[in-house]
């Protein structure tokens, strides 16, 4: 059936104008059934769609079925939202044990690491996801994991986007162009590991490093006596990694650097008291951290499926910019590779939609480094969006010698950062924690799972299909968008 389908999708696309297509599949995508190809109502869809098209050309459009195209039989209504206080920490101590939440979990690894009787260990889940796994013989009930969990430290996000404007913005990158191009933008943030080190602006630096095995990185703390080199460290990484797992590695030092995104550096913040005399976070920005479906999904459309042992070869981003994704020995544009899970935010990491602190400024970075989406086209080389919160953080970037930093101004930045995305995510972050929220808000959450569930039925049903059919998928309109205007 996928191969028929594969065949009259071809055909389909060459007979009618692009603008037709777009509004047909508009049209017909909420009437597509959710199961499978094999569900008895698909050739029905397809005939349904097939006959859109030629009704549209020719305008003669019946009522009725426009009534059904335009129906939301697509995206029933998930179970009512029942708040719940038992739902809304990650790890959290109840009835004399240690409980925990998998769906807020932010797959930080701080649990482990604090825990001084090795009660907690982590369970690899076939979606590359680490379930915690809590020993209650060990266990002694001392709640180091309860208070060091990112998810239980409740933020409020009034006045968030105050300072924006009067923040320092700059467009940076390596003024090598082989480290340059082979990073993920431009090459900044390995840039000020290495350079911090060498040139003894830090005494030390925490962040990750590759590995052999999945999820091909882990934490690591660098000194001057350890320095590593440009292809220690890896480029971005779209799945799950525990990256505070390895903290108690973290010595005192005068100087200290970590790097991470938000909810890592909340998570380490409960245990870099009394490390260092002077701490600089940089802060990676993050919106949704993808599990490992996601990176199954993109290599069926090359081709190919990811081993059950997890054995093998990925690299995310690199090649210039936006780079692409590279699994064994298959290649495809960053750019087709992030337009259904990144633009529908499909296959998060449940903690994910928790968290709204995507710059890390309640966390007190110090810097954010961020893609200049939006405002700069694909090129061979690449550059990354610096901002800098405080003296320290610009201090920190003056003084890296290697790179080369053009400062902009807020208006000509201000569309890659998205605030009002930003601020759509927080406001449906009381809604995934399972909090009392306003009814758009739960109108709006609502929506954002119903449609993930919808697309991810679509996508996993047919991800061999033609790259054109994705696009298509994401000019969708974006029901949470409308909501939250």
């Amino acid at each position: 059936m996928a191969l028929r389908m594969h065949g009259s999708c071809a055909i389909f696309f060459r007979r009618i104008p692009m603008p037709q297509v777009l509004l047909m599949f508009q049209r017909c995508i909420p009437s597509l059934p959710i199961l499978s190809v094999a569900h008895p109502e698909w050739k029905h869809w397809w005939k349904r769609c097939c006959a859109a098209a030629r009704w549209h050309l020719d305008g003669s459009v019946p009522e009725a079925f426009q009534k059904l195209l335009l129906s939301k039989a697509a995206y029933p209504d998930t179970s009512p939202h029942k708040p719940d206080s038992r739902k809304r920490c990650g790890i959290q101590y109840i009835d004399n044990r240690i409980n925990y939440n998998y769906s807020l979990c932010q797959q930080c690894g701080i649990c482990e690491a604090v825990c001084p009787k090795q009660a907690i260990s982590f369970k690899l889940l076939k979606n590359g996801i680490h379930k915690v796994v809590i020993d209650d013989e060990k266990c002694i009930r001392c709640l180091r994991c309860v208070k060091s969990c990112p998810v239980n430290k409740k933020e409020g996000y009034d006045g968030y986007f105050n300072n924006f404007s009067i923040k320092k913005y700059f467009l940076g990158y390596n003024k090598d162009n082989k480290i340059r191009c082979e990073s993920s933008s431009g090459g900044v943030c390995k840039t000020l590991i290495i350079e911090s080190l060498k040139n003894n602006l830090a005494d030390g630096v925490y962040t990750l490093r590759k590995t052999g095995r999945y999820p091909y990185a882990e934490g690591e703390f660098y000194t001057k006596e350890n320095i590593p080199r440009y292809d220690d460290i890896p480029n971005s990484v779209y799945h799950s990694v525990l990256a505070c797992r390895e903290v108690k590695k973290i010595q005192r030092c005068e100087r200290l650097i970590v790097i991470g995104t938000s909810c890592q550096l909340r998570a380490m913040n409960t245990i870099l008291k009394g490390k260092a005399n002077e701490i600089i976070r940089i802060c990676i920005f993050c919106k949704q951290q993808k599990t490992l479906d996601s990176t199954r999904f993109l290599a069926k459309i090359m081709g190919m499926e990811i081993s059950e042992n997890l054995n093998f070869s990925i690299r995310y981003r690199g090649n210039g910019w936006p780079g692409i994704v590279r699994v064994n020995e298959s290649e495809l544009s960053w750019n087709r590779a992030a337009q259904i899970p990144f633009g529908r935010r499909l296959w998060t990491i449940p903690g994910c939609n928790v968290c709204g602190d995507s710059f890390g400024t309640n966390v007190g970075a110090d810097i954010t480094l961020m893609d200049p989406w939006k405002i700069r086209s694909e090129n061979d080389l690449g550059e990354t969006l610096v901002i800098v919160h405080t003296d320290k953080g610009l201090n920190l970037l003056n003084n890296i010698l290697s790179l080369r930093s053009e400062q902009k101004a807020y208006k000509e930045v201000a569309l890659a950062l998205d605030l009002k995305d930003i601020w759509r995510k927080q406001q449906l972050v009381p809604f995934f924690r399972g909090e009392n929220c306003t009814e758009t808000v739960l109108k709006a959450g609502k929506a954002e799972q119903s449609q993930r569930k919808f697309l991810r039925s679509v996508v996993e049903t047919l991800p061999r299909m033609p790259i054109l059919f994705y696009r298509i998928l994401c000019k969708i309109s974006d029901r949470r968008n409308n909501i939250l205007k």
